[in-house]
């Protein structure tokens, strides 16, 4: 395994030829021309403050990482680490898709005119998260004391934690649907994460130490908070004929959907999270921990993907539904535009930052240069592909869809399986970029073929805008 993981580092190069072949350059020189145009055009307010949200969130969990890093010893940051992975994939398993459902139903109904059913099907959602985040929590916290050997108060913080980080997912994409992003967006990603970074900016200060079920309790009681204030600002804002009226069930149409987005969910959790496990198993605990950091890092495109999500999932719905093609275009034009941008500055970053960037986490990592240069192109690739997912789902293929994401992880782990034992870790990095160009090109497909749409920078090179299909023929 060691002369492996030693191979790999000693690859180099591997992919710098690409930069150099003639057929690339006229495609810089367009994506210049429409870069420069975009700066000085007036991008869409949405877009523009959704992805600062979503950067700013990003540079604040980062912040408040790396305060829990300093405040804990290693080996307690580590156990904060694995409990806290617990806590996200249970968190998505526990929300059974509601967070997507409830995005596509409200506004479905309320284009169709039917207040009745879309005031059902929020209580239908609601009821989901208040019952089976905390029968999670329950069996967590058993397995936790009772096998693990945990303390009976860790297991209540996480349990607390989990609770109110799934209260919070849901109540942010209604929020973001019925009131605006800011308060969806602001509140989950950046609101209650600032309060946990001055807390503990505090606690440095005074030199106070504080134990793993305290962060736990610190970040329950920051989304407790933020929180409260979506509550009342969403209950402000809910249609009087939806609160007025009696509500209608569909509970076997909600079931299906709902299992739909939550099995995408659950692949989609299973795909972020489990390459490091296979890296760990082919060759050792230092390899996975490089890949680890390389492909942190590479996830900053997703970034901007996940503003991309953010926008797609607020507009979309109600443009697509209601066919309105003109103003649709527009948001696909906005989206793309800002997806180029942050892209072409990612790569760029990446490409002659590389080293300084891998030394901040240690000399050690320089090593890795090129896995990480090859897993920031596979997740730049990704990215450019636009929120293709969120719209085939919104779009009413929410069980196509996680065939999709299923296919995808067989195929990376074929590429494990061929790739890690030739060429060590950058194999891996390279299995993981080819099944991430592949999916992209695969929903991109779908979404011309079963939509009409185009959500990926290509939208910018066609001359011809996208045509929104009568939504009464999409697929339910």
């Amino acid at each position: 395994m060691k002369g492996r993981a030693q191979r790999a580092s000693s690859v180099r190069n591997p992919i710098a030829p690409i930069f150099a072949a003639p057929m690339i350059l006229p495609v810089i020189h367009k994506a210049r021309v429409l870069l420069g145009s975009a700066v000085s055009r007036h991008l869409h307010q949405g877009v523009a403050l959704t992805f600062g949200l979503q950067f700013g969130g990003a540079i604040v969990s980062f912040a408040m990482y790396t305060l829990a890093a300093r405040i804990l010893s290693p080996a307690d940051f580590g156990h904060l680490a694995m409990w806290l992975c617990v806590c996200q994939l249970s968190s998505v398993a526990a929300v059974l898709g509601q967070e997507m459902f409830v995005l596509r139903s409200l506004h479905e109904h309320a284009v169709a005119g039917r207040p009745d059913l879309a005031k059902g099907s929020l209580l239908f959602s609601l009821v989901i998260v208040a019952v089976t985040p905390l029968l999670l929590a329950v069996v967590i916290g058993v397995v936790g004391v009772m096998l693990l050997g945990e303390t009976p108060r860790l297991m209540v913080a996480t349990g607390l934690f989990l609770v109110f980080s799934s209260s919070i997912t849901l109540s942010s994409h209604i929020g973001r649907s019925t009131v605006s992003v800011l308060l969806a967006e602001g509140m989950r990603d950046f609101f209650w994460r600032s309060i946990v970074v001055a807390v503990m900016l505090g606690l440095i200060v005074t030199g106070t130490i504080i134990e793993i079920h305290e962060f736990f309790l610190l970040s329950v009681a920051g989304i407790a908070l933020a929180l409260a204030i979506q509550i009342v600002a969403i209950a402000r804002r809910l249609p009087k004929d939806m609160l007025a009226a009696r509500p209608s069930w569909q509970f076997g149409p909600w079931i299906k959907a709902s299992l739909g987005f939550w099995a995408a969910a659950i692949l989609e959790t299973i795909n972020q999270y489990f390459d490091v496990i296979i890296v760990y198993w082919f060759l050792d605990p230092v390899a996975a921990g490089a890949y680890f950091v390389a492909s942190r890092i590479a996830n900053m495109f997703a970034v901007g993907l996940g503003a991309l999500h953010n926008v797609s999932t607020r507009r979309i719905p109600a443009l697509y539904f209601s066919g309105n093609t003109e103003e649709l275009n527009k948001v696909l034009k906005s989206m793309a535009e800002m997806m180029l941008l942050c892209v072409g500055a990612g790569i760029a970053l990446v490409l002659f930052g590389a080293d300084e960037i891998l030394a901040l986490f240690g000399p050690s990592f320089i090593a890795q240069k090129w896995t990480l240069i090859t897993l920031a192109l596979g997740t730049a690739f990704y990215a450019a592909g636009g929120p293709a997912s969120s719209v085939l789902m919104i779009a009413g293929h929410e069980r196509r869809y996680p065939w999709i994401v299923a296919g995808n992880i067989v195929l990376r782990f074929i590429g494990f399986a061929i790739f890690i034992p030739l060429f060590g870790l950058w194999g891996a990095a390279l299995a993981a970029t080819l099944s991430l160009a592949i999916v992209t090109i695969v929903l991109n497909i779908l979404c011309r073929r079963w939509l009409g749409l185009d959500p990926s920078v290509l939208f910018l090179f066609r001359k011809r805008p996208a045509a929104v299909p009568d939504a009464t023929s999409r697929v339910s």
